[in-house]
């Protein structure tokens, strides 16, 4: 099977992906999950927050992603308006703020591979054309994200059954590693599970678990099934 992928990088100055579980800490992922993708691909093409999880479905789309710069974190103290109690979200009474630390993904970088059968294109356009219906932001709104270099589309094809081992330029799926995984002396290695799939009504229905060399480097392994673009990268999907 063949499809047509748009290829972009987006870039911020902070990015934070909450973990799922951090109920009193505000951890984040190192990398983006697959509803983070689904989010900031609707908001450059304008796209209801529901309808975006809608039409990014499994069956239609398909998203690769690759660490430009190494993936650096650290943490943040910042200041929310106390909202117990206070449904107009307006600073009243003694101690109107509270201050919630952050841990956030400093100066990240990442390379965004993605392919749909109608939105695609108009993606890439959109993206030429310097344009962006709602503000691009790399998980919270106020972490600005900006989009560097050349939007360029390139086809690519299914690879299933093959045992060879290949250079991953993305995270690889853990359930699709067959073999072992040359690690690298100069990687930094995480296994993370992330959400996949959330419904309209923002419940996650899918975790997916992957392997990320935090510096950035190619994975070399094999896998059961992965993408390769024309221009000879191979992905593993999220």
């Amino acid at each position: 099977m063949r499809r047509k992928f748009v290829v972009f990088d987006v870039a911020g100055d902070l990015a934070h992906f909450r973990r799922q579980y951090a109920i009193t800490t505000a951890l984040t992922y190192a990398i983006p999950p697959r509803t983070a993708l689904c989010g900031l691909v609707g908001a450059v093409l304008g796209l209801p927050k529901n309808e975006s999880l809608a039409d990014f479905g499994d069956d239609n789309a398909i998203f690769g992603l690759q660490i430009i710069r190494p993936v650096k974190t650290g943490h943040v103290s910042i200041n929310l308006v106390q909202t117990k109690d206070n449904k107009w979200f307006r600073l009243k009474g003694e101690n109107p703020r509270t201050t919630v630390r952050y841990e956030v993904v400093r100066d990240p970088a990442f390379r965004v591979i993605f392919s749909h059968p109608t939105l695609a294109l108009k993606l890439a356009e959109t993206l030429r054309n310097g344009e962006s219906v709602y503000t691009p932001c790399l998980g919270l709104a106020w972490m600005i994200a900006w989009f560097e270099g050349d939007c360029h589309t390139e086809e690519g094809e299914l690879v299933a059954d093959d045992t060879s081992v290949h250079r991953f330029v993305s995270p690889v799926r853990s359930d699709d590693v067959q073999g072992e995984i040359q690690w690298n002396a100069e990687g930094l290695y995480q296994r993370v599970r992330v959400p996949a799939v959330m419904q309209p009504d923002r419940k996650v229905t899918r975790y997916e678990s992957y392997i990320i060399d935090t510096m950035g480097n190619p994975i070399e392994t094999s896998l059961k099934g992965y993408w390769r673009l024309d221009g000879g990268a191979c992905f593993s999907a999220m």
